[in-house]
């Protein structure tokens, strides 16, 4: 291994290929927001139904703090301790245990304060967590397509 790591995006591409390029468009400038606003996390992309872009500071699929599924029709941005984060602006949906999400419309909606302000305190909220139980683990991508037929 030459210690490089993996183009993402290029990745992204390859999957995402079936879907429309709006959905594609979005999903990309989702997850270029989540990288903006969580510097050092980890990032983990799979395919199952959908594209799965998840985000750690502790480096495990488990312990990710948001994912950005995209769907053949459209792209959402859970979050996975969304019950425990303050959404003044009512932006989070879903009924679940733990995971909310926020269906994603268009790109000016990722430019908004509220969805930014919500990032920012699932971040801090993740930072914390981990720093508190393992630490802050080096950032590190993993890619896993789903094999097909």
């Amino acid at each position: 291994m030459d210690g490089k790591q993996p183009d993402v995006e290029a990745a992204l591409l390859e999957i995402l290929v079936d879907r429309p390029d709006s959905v594609v468009a979005l999903g990309l400038a989702a997850r270029k927001l989540v990288r903006k606003l969580a510097t050092g996390c980890s990032e983990f992309v799979g395919e199952t139904h959908c594209v799965l872009n998840l985000f750690s500071f502790t480096g495990k699929h488990g312990q990710a703090f948001i994912h950005i599924a995209t769907y053949t029709k459209h792209a959402n941005m859970g979050f996975n301790h969304g019950v425990d984060l303050q959404d003044p602006q009512g932006l989070l949906e879903g009924t679940g245990k733990r995971i909310r999400h926020v269906r994603l419309t268009s790109k000016s909606q990722l430019r908004s304060k509220a969805l930014g302000e919500l990032i920012s305190n699932a971040v801090s909220l993740a930072r914390q967590t981990a720093e508190k139980n393992e630490g802050i683990q080096p950032s590190r991508i993993g890619i896993r397509p789903r094999r097909r037929k």
